[in-house]
């Protein structure tokens, strides 16, 4: 478990185990979904719920970006990459092919009572996963988020980028995110010795 500052993410086997243990039961196909889109847009729990089809999709193929409207009512381009467009092209055709009333202004996710998912629901669901997974500790769903600032972080050394690609509204709230991990620590050390 990975913790600095009182945030939690997964490591990068982790995010692996997660992902693989959804994507392992074929029943799970939205929860897979639901759950690569935040790994992969860095949203709140709040703002995924929220989303409609039509966020995501322009009625013939995903968008390459979505506008969100985020905390404190902020409004923000979160840009896709390609491997989440491809998710979110086999999602809608899942959706069409199982969903009577299918609409591109329907909720992207919708529970097993044909509603919007609720973010308790998430977080049942996120839950389950977590423990059959058999990743320790307690997490949110949140921690996905935290998971994307970590390794934007890490992998762009840009706060600047990571700010914005999160919609932080001050640069202060993005420091969280340039914590120094125990294999970081242990490559200083190497780096002394000689």
């Amino acid at each position: 478990m990975a913790k600095r500052n009182s945030i939690k993410y997964f490591t990068y086997d982790q995010k692996k185990m997660f992902l693989k243990t959804i994507s392992d039961n074929e029943k799970a196909w939205r929860d897979y979904f639901m759950f690569n889109l935040m790994l992969n847009a860095g949203m709140r729990l709040s703002e995924t719920v929220n989303l409609d089809i039509k966020d995501v999709y322009n009625g013939y193929s995903a968008r390459e970006s979505m506008e969100i409207t985020g905390k404190g009512d902020r409004i923000r381009q979160i840009p896709l990459n390609k491997d989440i467009r491809g998710h979110i092209e086999r999602y809608v055709i899942q959706r069409k092919n199982i969903d009577t009333g299918f609409s591109f202004t329907s909720p992207l996710f919708l529970s097993r009572n044909r509603r919007r998912m609720t973010q308790r629901g998430v977080q049942f669901n996120f839950d389950k996963w977590i423990r059959l997974s058999g990743i320790e500790g307690k997490y949110s769903p949140h921690a996905l988020r935290h998971t994307v600032g970590t390794e934007l972080m890490r992998k762009t050394n840009n706060i600047r980028k990571v700010q914005e690609f999160l919609g932080h509204k001050f640069v202060s709230t993005t420091q969280i995110y340039t914590h120094v991990s125990k294999e970081e620590l242990a490559e200083c050390a190497e780096l002394l010795a000689a």
